[in-house]
Order: structure tokens, then sequence, then C-alpha cells
């Protein structure tokens, strides 16, 4: 076991410098806690109403897009959404062109 001599110090100059440490210490942890929470708050999300206005496709399209993993969706209570960048970036990264139509 270490040990650590202080000389010098008075205890309550000791006692002061640990009080110190620990406020930093926690002052650190809320700051990061803060941010974290920040960046979920700001976490956007869109309906399905939404989502197929701005896909210019119908909310059956969407569904079955959803339901064939070409959009990912996620369920919040009983709300089904989906991010803006998400939905953007699947669109981009897919040929949805090529989708066959129901009754053809």
């Amino acid at each position: 076991m270490q040990q650590i001599i202080i000389s010098g110090l008075t205890v309550e100059q000791f006692g002061q410098i640990i009080e110190d440490k620990i406020k930093q210490a926690f002052a650190l942890k809320e700051g990061a806690n803060k941010k974290a929470s920040l960046t979920r708050k700001e976490e956007k999300f869109i309906s399905r109403k939404e989502t197929a206005k701005l896909l210019h496709i119908s909310l059956p399209t969407l569904h079955d897009w959803t339901k064939e993993g070409k959009l990912e969706s996620y369920r919040i209570g009983t709300r089904i959404l989906y991010k803006p960048e998400e939905v953007m970036e699947a669109v981009s990264q897919r040929n949805f062109t090529n989708c066959e139509r129901k009754g053809k």
C-alpha cells in the first residue's frame, strides 16, 4: 500500500482541496449528462404521414417499404416514427423506382 505524506497543510486546507476536486468531478459529470440529454432532445422524428408526404408516396406504400426493410422506423408508444435523415439516406442509397405495383 502506498502512503502519501502531506506537510505544510492544515486539516481544513486539505479538506477544502478534496471538496473542490469532488465538486469539479461532479460538475464535469453533470455537464456531460446535460450534453447527452441535449443531443437526445435534438433528435427529430417525423410521423408516418409526414414521411409519406416527404417521399410523395401513399401510407400503404410507406408501410410496405418499412416492412421490406427499405426504411427504418421507430415505435414510440403506439406511434410509428421515422428519422428524416435516415429516410433521405435510405432513398439516396437505394433505387425505389423498380418497385412493383400491386394489382398489375
